[in-house]
């Protein structure tokens, strides 16, 4: 929802650091992999590659033109090269910043296929067009389910009161309808694509503590936006 833009960015904003530079980080190097263009770091989560991408010259980004971003810089970055990218404003209340903060940390393309995937796009291509939309919007508790690992599962019955056994069978399901919870059980499929994925990069044991942490946090912010999008309007 496009009214989620700025508590998104908020969000995704204050997990990021500032500069920095490693030299054995793709992200750090203009070209997008080690040894290729400058050593040039990121800051804000903007990596050197993003940042020569938006420049439109590999070999304009430097360390310098790195330490200069800005927030606002980084925030209006953010803004066109993710959000606006990703079709956030159509999505969800809680689903925008699931994307749109695991896109940032990730890849584009990987958070809207896992999107795509739980909606029952055949051939995800991470791309967000209509097709990505309807489905989504008239994808189902039972067409769900199946995307959550038991952990999950078992926070969505938490979260619907029902006893929590890790599996979603016949009580949870008639449940989850009567209490409206597709957008909370479309918070928990991403979140299990997204474990997983995290669970699968190279550098897992040496970051992921941080990116789980960063997962849990993730769904507490995408929850209060649901819980926002989904409140009565006072008068």
């Amino acid at each position: 929802m496009r009214s989620n833009l700025l508590p998104s960015l908020n969000f995704t904003m204050s997990a990021e650091g500032g500069y920095q530079c490693n030299r054995a980080d793709d992200g750090n190097w203009s070209g997008g992999r080690v040894g290729r263009g400058n050593l040039a770091g990121t800051k804000y989560g903007i990596s050197a590659a993003l940042m020569a991408a938006v420049m439109g010259d590999v070999s304009s980004v430097t360390p310098t033109i790195m330490r200069r971003i800005t927030d606002e810089q980084a925030r209006n970055i953010a803004t066109e090269h993710f959000w606006q990218v990703m079709q956030c404003d159509a999505l969800p209340s809680g689903v925008d910043l699931m994307l749109f903060d695991f896109g940032f940390n990730s890849s584009k393309e990987r958070a809207v296929k896992q999107l795509q995937h739980v909606a029952g796009i055949a051939r995800p291509d991470g791309v967000v067009g209509q097709d990505t939309l309807f489905k989504l919007e008239h994808s189902t508790p039972a067409s769900i389910a199946p995307f959550l690992s038991s952990n999950y599962a078992e926070q969505l019955q938490h979260y619907l009161g029902v006893s929590p056994d890790g599996a979603i069978g016949p009580l949870t399901l008639k449940a989850a309808v009567e209490q409206k919870a597709h957008g909370a059980m479309l918070i928990y499929a991403l979140a299990t694509q997204q474990e997983a994925a995290y669970r699968s990069f190279k550098n897992f044991s040496v970051f992921g503590r941080g990116w789980l942490s960063r997962l849990e946090a993730r769904i507490v912010a995408a929850h209060h936006l649901l819980s926002a999008g989904s409140a009565p309007a006072t008068s």
